[in-house]
C-alpha cells in the first residue's frame, strides 16, 4: 500500500463527505439570509420566536401558485402563518394567539430593506398582501412598551 499525500487524503475525505452528505438544498441562501438579518439595525431585546411547524398545502392541478402554513411560538404566544404565492407576489395572513394589540412589521432581508406594515385585530388576525418573493422576517411590536418585541427567523415566501 502506497502513502498517500495530505491533498490526496483530504480529496478523498471531501469526495466521500460530497457523496454521502451533501449541502441540503438552499442552505447557502439561508445562511446569507442570516447573516444579512443580524447585520441590520435590530434592537437587542427582540425576541426570537422558533419554528414549531411547517406544511405545504395543494393549491391545484395546473396552477403555479404555492400554499404553506408555518407556525411559530415564543413562551406563551402564538403565531400562525398561511403564505400564499404564485411566483410574482406574496400574501400572508396572521393568527397571533393571544390576540393583543400589536403592529407587524415584515421586513426584507436581502438588498434594498423594504418593510409592510399590519395592524393585529382584536381577534388576533392581520394580513400583508403583495409581498415580493424573497426572504423575510417578521417583527411583532406589542402597543404595551413593557412587552417585549417579538420577532421570527427569515424564511422565504
Amino acid at each position: 500500500m502506497t502513502e498517500m499525500s495530505r491533498e490526496d487524503l483530504l480529496d478523498v475525505v471531501r469526495r466521500v463527505w460530497t457523496e454521502r452528505d451533501p449541502l441540503p438544498d438552499g442552505l447557502v441562501a439561508r445562511m446569507q439570509a442570516a447573516a444579512a438579518t443580524a447585520g441590520l439595525d435590530l434592537d437587542l431585546d427582540l425576541e426570537l420566536m422558533l419554528l414549531v411547524e411547517r406544511s405545504e398545502e395543494l393549491v391545484g392541478a395546473r396552477g403555479t401558485a404555492t400554499a404553506y402554513t408555518l407556525r411559530f411560538e415564543y413562551g406563551g404566544t402564538q403565531l400562525l402563518l398561511r403564505v400564499d404565492g404564485d411566483g410574482s407576489g406574496c400574501r400572508v395572513d396572521g393568527w397571533l394567539t393571544p390576540a393583543v394589540p400589536m403592529t407587524v412589521r415584515a421586513l426584507t432581508v436581502r438588498g434594498e430593506r423594504r418593510e409592510w406594515v399590519a395592524t393585529v385585530s382584536e381577534r388576533g388576525r392581520f394580513e400583508l398582501p403583495d409581498l415580493p418573493p424573497g426572504m423575510v422576517r417578521l417583527r411583532l411590536e406589542p402597543d404595551d412598551a413593557t412587552a417585549p418585541a417579538l420577532g421570527t427567523p427569515a424564511f422565504e415566501i
